[in-house]
């Protein structure tokens, strides 16, 4: 499994046990924030991916 594929399963799990432990009634205020962190670290890393594919790419 490739490293985006990575994070972007962690990112699912991550989604998915913040929406259990907020049914539950805990605060998620951090773990969200740190969600979002990473959900905009993986649309940086698939952008960067992206340019270099297209570079790469003869045209």
């Amino acid at each position: 499994m490739g490293d985006i594929q990575k994070r972007q399963r962690h990112i699912e799990d991550q989604m998915f046990l913040i929406g259990v432990l907020d049914r539950d009634g805990h605060n998620t205020v951090e773990q969200q924030a740190a969600l979002k962190f990473e959900r905009k670290q993986l649309a940086m890393q698939m952008e960067w991916q992206t340019k270099l594919l297209q570079k790469a790419s003869p045209r």
